[in-house]
Formats: structure tokens, C-alpha cells, sequence
């Protein structure tokens, strides 16, 4: 109702029905009518360009008309020369970004920020990236990380012989603290 009672300002009150709000007499805003053109100016400036035009050509020598018409030609197919290199620069660039390890749409839309000269993101996307194979390399060294035996007593493995040689209180910790090693000694 925040919005309402903007609208309303001081005719507006809590707990209004849809009745009240139909009755109230609200005055619809002023537009400034100044910066705009009416139809009728726009559409009469339209047509006199398009005579103008029809006159120009009409004027023009069979050569001139040509010319006109190559250079037309040579400016659309500069617009579309360009589109196309824009079009291949960003497949290359986002080829490149994938086969050093990026996902395909990541990739496009950091060659598209780089094509587009907005360097943040292209940063920005670049400490994602790097964060992510961060942990991934993290990841992948905790995983073919070999886990250290279960009692290393400084490095030695405990044999059957130092295990019979040990206390009973001795022999209670081994079991306490690895009960796998103690089951495997005691077999």
C-alpha cells in the first residue's frame, strides 16, 4: 500500500475499498507537451523527405545514381564485413577461454566484455575462474592424498613382536586409540 498512498498523498486513508478509491477524484498528471512533436509535423517532414529524395534521384544522371547506389552498397557491406569479424573475433576468444579450462558461458561472456573494452569484468570473471581452480587443484591433492598408516608411531609400523612385549595398560591404548591395528595384532 506504500505505493498507493504515494500516489494519493493526503486523500489517502488506511483500510480504503476499491469503492472509496473509485470515488475520489484524481487528477490526472500534466504532461509536458512541449518536447514532443504532433503526428501530423512528424508525418508531413516524413513524406517531404521521402519527395525530396524521389526529386534527388530523379535529378541525378544515370552515373550519379550508380555511385549512390555503390556507395550504399560498400557502406552495408562494410557494416556487415565488421559484424562478421566481431562474430568470429568472439568465437575465437571464447574457444580460447574454453580450452584453457573455462565453461562455454563464462567464456562467452568474457569475450564479450573484453570485445566491449569493459576490463571490471573481464577481471572480475578472471578471480572467479582462478578461485575455482584453486579449490579444484585443492580438491584434487586432498583426494590422491595417501592417508598416513593408522599408528605411526614416530614413522615405524608396530609389529606383533613389540606388541606381545607391551603392557596390558600399553596394549589398552593401542586398542583405544586404533582399534583396527590392535584386532590385526591380536589375530
Amino acid at each position: 500500500m506504500a505505493d498507493l498512498k504515494t500516489l494519493l498523498g493526503d486523500k489517502y486513508t488506511e483500510g480504503m475499498s476499491i469503492e472509496d478509491l473509485m470515488a475520489l477524484e484524481i487528477e490526472e498528471p500534466k504532461i509536458d507537451m512541449s518536447k514532443y512533436v504532433s503526428k501530423e509535423l512528424y508525418d508531413k517532414a516524413a513524406s517531404d523527405t521521402a519527395n525530396y529524395k524521389k526529386q534527388l534521384r530523379a535529378n541525378m544522371s544515370e552515373a550519379e545514381q550508380k555511385a549512390l547506389a555503390d556507395s550504399e552498397e560498400k557502406e552495408s557491406l562494410k557494416k556487415r564485413v565488421a559484424e562478421l569479424e566481431g562474430a568470429m573475433t568472439l568465437a575465437e576468444n571464447t574457444s580460447g577461454l574454453v580450452a584453457i579450462g573455462y565453461d562455454e558461458k563464462t567464456a562467452k561472456e568474457v569475450a564479450t566484455a573484453f570485445m566491449n573494452g569493459d576490463f571490471a569484468a573481464v577481471v572480475q570473471a578472471q578471480a572467479k575462474f582462478v578461485d575455482a581452480q584453486k579449490k579444484s587443484v585443492i580438491a584434487d591433492a586432498v583426494k590422491n592424498t595417501p592417508k598416513p598408516p593408522v599408528d605411526n608411531n614416530g614413522g615405524k609400523t608396530l609389529t606383533k613382536a613389540e606388541f606381545s612385549k607391551m603392557t596390558l595398560a600399553e596394549q589398552l591404548e593401542v586398542y583405544n586409540k586404533t582399534p583396527e591395528l590392535y584386532n590385526e595384532l591380536t589375530k
